[in-house]
């Protein structure tokens, strides 16, 4: 290795620097479609194997209580992309589980929106 690529992924502070795609295996999309930026994971607190790289351990860490996926990509500065793929391999191992994000309100059926549109209209 030329000493230039060498200094390429060396950072003096904080050492050895592993590009994102390396974390994933080259692998861009997770084994789940339901793990979007929005949806919560918790961690499910089984055995945890020896084997998890450090970002899996970081990620099952965050997870004792839900955060969604943005929140941990931003927590641990990794690409979104990067940290579905993560949470993709942490569920298929049991490790997290992941759902939707609760409703926060329901839409007004059309009834209700039409009594009010009356209402404002007798003003």
């Amino acid at each position: 290795m030329t000493d230039h690529m060498q200094d390429q992924w060396l950072d003096e502070e904080a050492g050895p620097v592993v590009p994102a795609y390396a974390l994933t295996r080259g692998r861009v999309q997770p084994s789940n479609k339901a793990i979007d930026l929005v949806a919560i994971v918790t961690a499910t607190g089984g055995t945890t194997p020896v084997s998890l790289d450090p970002e899996q351990w970081m990620i099952l860490s965050m997870c004792a209580r839900p955060k969604s996926v943005v929140d941990i990509a931003a927590a641990i500065d990794l690409p979104l992309g990067v940290v579905r793929v993560l949470v993709g391999d942490l569920h298929e191992q049991g490790l997290v589980q992941v759902r939707p994000p609760a409703n926060v309100s329901r839409l007004p059926n059309a009834g209700i929106l039409s009594e009010v549109i009356s209402g404002l209209r007798a003003l």
